[in-house]
């Protein structure tokens, strides 16, 4: 979380009783001929989900470790990955900020938490709450109420 610095729009609460996700492990590698899944998250609404670790995370540099976790709540802010507008066309994405290669949501070596990453997420954040942000590209903007606050 210290690494999204300025750009971190939330704060987390540990609360065994009410939770909105839960950090969970899993026993097993995710593995297919691209390569093993390190991690999954992604979960901007109003209910209870996962952020999922895979052993095969662990088996990596302490670096890549890091990233893959700053990378994974990323998604839970609710970034989608760098080329989602081309790779994963069956769910809605729109660029917001500053849409460059080099960027957390990106994948490998394109895969560096930026001053840009922090800065678009901090604006856009920003715009909503005030709500000067209420839409973009026609998609309606909406703010969810965490499940632990129901």
């Amino acid at each position: 979380m210290d690494r999204w610095d300025i750009g971190c729009p939330v704060k987390f609460e540990r609360d065994e009783a009410r939770y909105d996700f839960e950090i969970v492990m899993r026993s097993q590698a995710r593995c297919s001929l691209n390569g093993c899944v390190l991690a999954s998250a992604f979960f901007p609404d109003g209910g209870q989900h996962e952020l999922v670790l895979y052993p095969s995370m662990f088996e990596q540099p302490r670096e890549e470790q890091l990233e893959t976790l700053v990378h994974e709540i990323g998604h839970v802010f609710g970034l989608r990955h760098f080329f989602a507008l081309i790779g994963e066309q069956d769910w809605p994405a729109i660029i917001y900020g500053q849409h460059k290669k080099f960027s957390i949501m990106n994948y490998g070596v394109d895969s560096k938490l930026t001053d840009a990453d922090k800065s678009d997420l901090r604006d856009l954040y920003d715009k909503v709450w005030s709500r000067e942000i209420s839409a973009l590209n026609g998609t309606r903007v909406e703010l969810m109420r965490p499940y632990s606050s129901q």
